[in-house]
């Protein structure tokens, strides 16, 4: 009897490693390719090793070639993600990394609709001004009301509030982006989706296309060009592609198709400067999604320079009164990491982390040390 439920128990095993390794083939070979690759890829990445590691583990207890086969298949279910995990094994490396006195801080975030969950507005301001960053990077300064989907954002005009919180700092806006910098802006060129829009596009219109904000800064006798970026959502937070007046196909193509064409727009500009450039924020990716590929051809990931070996950005330490229509929504689930940073050109990353947001965001943000030369 024991036997027989061995035996049973390495085929269902083995049925087990072979439906994980058609996923995750089938995963790989459609990401960032597919509209409806969404769906595969919502799988946390981490969980790319973690899976087939429990059914190599699991196979030990199977029996005679039952076993040997469930053990291959587990492994071959590792291979087509194997690089796409989110592991930072640079994490590993021995000895402190000094930050010279005069590197450059930027501080990357996304403000969640600018504290629409938090009960004291000034909350976010105060976080900010203890960081006493150099550069401020902010994605979702903007107001959204819950419920209305993609229509519901309307814009923040705090410029003057800004500028008292932060004397001395230059401020740039367009969209939902808010940098604000200690260097002078001496350009901010306009490029891919954004420069299609007319002068006249509503803010609904803007908000939705107009999604990297590119200042040029004069640091010390350096121009460094700085992208505040914040790629389009693959599925909107409160739009359930279920019912009936929505066609989830039309949907979830329009979605893919304007996360490319950001991309794309992003990384012609960059094969087009000649600046040192630092390139951050929420591009709504992890590291198993094909996104980011054609940012990664062509940038540097700023990960290597982290203490964390396994950094996650989303839904760690998220507002409890995050909960809008979605019961999940205010609890931590750290299994994701969808905020990057990247740079090109002769910069030279000193220390990369992801700190906490003090539950006044559901992302953490991105703390960046960084020189020129």
């Amino acid at each position: 009897m024991a036997r027989a439920l061995r035996r049973w128990y390495g085929w269902l095993l083995i049925a087990a490693a072979v439906l994980w390794l058609g996923y995750n083939v089938v995963r790989r070979a459609a990401t960032g390719r597919w509209h409806w690759s969404i769906l595969l890829d919502a799988v946390p990445p981490v969980f790319l090793i973690a899976v087939p590691l429990l059914l190599l583990g699991l196979s030990a207890a199977a029996c005679g070639p039952r076993r040997r086969w469930a053990a291959a298949l587990a492994l071959a279910g590792l291979l087509p993600g194997i690089d796409q995990t989110g592991v930072n094994l640079h994490a590993l490396r021995p000895g402190d990394r000094p930050v010279p006195a005069n590197a450059v801080h930027v501080v990357s975030w996304n403000t969640n609709y600018w504290g629409m969950s938090n009960e004291d507005p000034q909350a976010q301001l105060r976080f900010l001004k203890r960081l006493d960053a150099d550069v401020y990077l902010l994605q979702e300064h903007v107001i959204w009301v819950p419920g209305t989907g993609e229509v519901g954002y309307h814009p923040i005009r705090d410029d003057a509030r800004l500028q008292a919180e932060f004397p001395g700092y230059h401020i740039v806006r367009r969209s939902e982006l808010v940098t604000i910098s200690r260097f002078p802006v001496v350009a901010m060129p306009v490029f891919g989706p954004a420069a299609q829009l007319p002068p006249d596009a509503p803010f609904n219109q803007v908000f939705s296309r107009d999604k990297v904000l590119r200042t040029d800064l004069l640091v010390g006798d350096s121009t460094v060009s700085v992208y505040n970026v914040h790629v389009t959502v693959p599925t909107a937070i409160d739009l359930s592609v279920l019912r009936p007046q929505v066609d989830p196909d039309a949907y979830f193509r329009r979605k893919f198709d304007w996360r490319q064409a950001e991309v794309q727009g992003l990384v012609d500009d960059l094969q087009a400067n000649p600046n040192p450039s630092i390139i951050s924020g929420d591009f709504n990716a992890t590291s198993s999604m094909g996104t980011l590929d054609p940012l990664r051809a062509v940038a540097e990931d700023a990960t290597t320079a982290s203490r964390h070996p396994l950094p996650m950005s989303w839904r760690c330490n998220a507002p409890m009164t995050f909960q809008w229509d979605n019961p999940l929504a205010g609890r931590p689930l750290p299994f994701w990491r969808i905020d990057w940073t990247f740079t090109a050109g002769p910069v030279r990353v000193h220390r990369y982390e992801l700190a906490s947001a003090e539950y006044l965001s559901d992302h953490r943000p991105q703390h960046l040390w960084f020189s020129v030369g």
